[in-house]
Protein backbone atom coordinates (compact mmCIF):
# COMPACT_ATOMS: atom_id res chain seq x y z
CA UNK A 1 0.00 0.00 0.00
CA UNK A 2 1.28 3.49 -1.18
CA UNK A 3 1.99 6.19 1.59
CA UNK A 4 0.22 9.70 1.22
CA UNK A 5 3.64 11.27 -0.29
CA UNK A 6 3.73 8.51 -2.63
CA UNK A 7 -0.12 9.20 -3.05
CA UNK A 8 0.68 12.73 -3.78
CA UNK A 9 3.44 12.19 -6.10
CA UNK A 10 1.05 9.81 -8.51
CA UNK A 11 -1.38 12.28 -8.46
CA UNK A 12 0.75 15.29 -9.36
CA UNK A 13 2.18 13.29 -11.86
CA UNK A 14 -1.46 12.77 -13.81
CA UNK A 15 -1.74 15.91 -13.61
CA UNK A 16 -4.25 16.65 -9.78
CA UNK A 17 -3.43 19.51 -8.01
CA UNK A 18 -2.72 18.44 -4.58
CA UNK A 19 -2.82 20.78 -1.32
CA UNK A 20 0.82 21.55 -0.07
CA UNK A 21 1.31 19.62 2.67
CA UNK A 22 0.94 21.68 5.72
CA UNK A 23 3.41 21.41 9.08
CA UNK A 24 0.21 22.13 11.26
CA UNK A 25 -1.84 19.75 10.49
CA UNK A 26 -0.46 16.91 8.47
CA UNK A 27 -3.48 14.45 9.24
CA UNK A 28 -5.87 17.16 7.23
CA UNK A 29 -2.95 17.18 4.30
CA UNK A 30 -3.12 13.27 4.63
CA UNK A 31 -6.94 12.89 4.46
CA UNK A 32 -7.44 15.38 1.36
CA UNK A 33 -4.63 13.61 -0.66
CA UNK A 34 -6.20 9.98 0.19
CA UNK A 35 -9.67 11.55 -0.61
CA UNK A 36 -8.33 12.76 -4.05
CA UNK A 37 -6.28 9.13 -4.58
CA UNK A 38 -9.68 7.48 -4.19
CA UNK A 39 -11.20 9.62 -6.41
CA UNK A 40 -8.96 8.88 -9.17
CA UNK A 41 -8.68 5.03 -8.66
CA UNK A 42 -12.17 4.93 -9.31
CA UNK A 43 -12.22 6.89 -11.93
CA UNK A 44 -8.85 5.10 -13.73
CA UNK A 45 -10.95 1.79 -13.00
CA UNK A 46 -14.07 3.17 -14.47
CA UNK A 47 -12.01 3.89 -17.66
CA UNK A 48 -10.70 0.71 -17.78
CA UNK A 49 -13.87 -1.14 -17.80
CA UNK A 50 -15.24 1.03 -20.51
CA UNK A 51 -12.33 0.75 -22.63
CA UNK A 52 -12.57 -3.26 -21.94
CA UNK A 53 -16.15 -2.72 -23.12
CA UNK A 54 -15.71 -0.87 -25.94
CA UNK A 55 -12.82 -3.35 -27.29
CA UNK A 56 -14.93 -6.42 -26.29
CA UNK A 57 -17.75 -5.05 -28.79
CA UNK A 58 -15.92 -3.93 -31.54
CA UNK A 59 -14.54 -7.28 -31.58
CA UNK A 60 -17.79 -8.96 -31.42
CA UNK A 61 -18.67 -6.64 -34.61
CA UNK A 62 -16.06 -7.40 -36.17
CA UNK A 63 -16.71 -11.52 -36.19
CA UNK A 64 -20.15 -10.77 -36.72
CA UNK A 65 -19.16 -8.61 -39.89
CA UNK A 66 -16.68 -11.18 -41.00
CA UNK A 67 -19.01 -14.69 -40.65
CA UNK A 68 -21.88 -12.58 -42.22
CA UNK A 69 -19.76 -11.61 -45.42
CA UNK A 70 -18.95 -15.18 -45.92
CA UNK A 71 -22.24 -16.04 -45.37
CA UNK A 72 -23.40 -14.07 -47.50
CA UNK A 73 -21.26 -15.15 -50.28
CA UNK A 74 -21.77 -18.89 -49.85
CA UNK A 75 -25.62 -17.97 -50.42
CA UNK A 76 -24.43 -15.90 -53.54
CA UNK A 77 -26.74 -13.13 -52.53
CA UNK A 78 -25.97 -9.94 -54.37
Amino acid sequence: MLDTVSKAGVLRRNGINVPAPSAQNTQAWQSAVDALFDVYVVQRAARSLREAEEAYELELLSRLAATSYQRRRATNYA
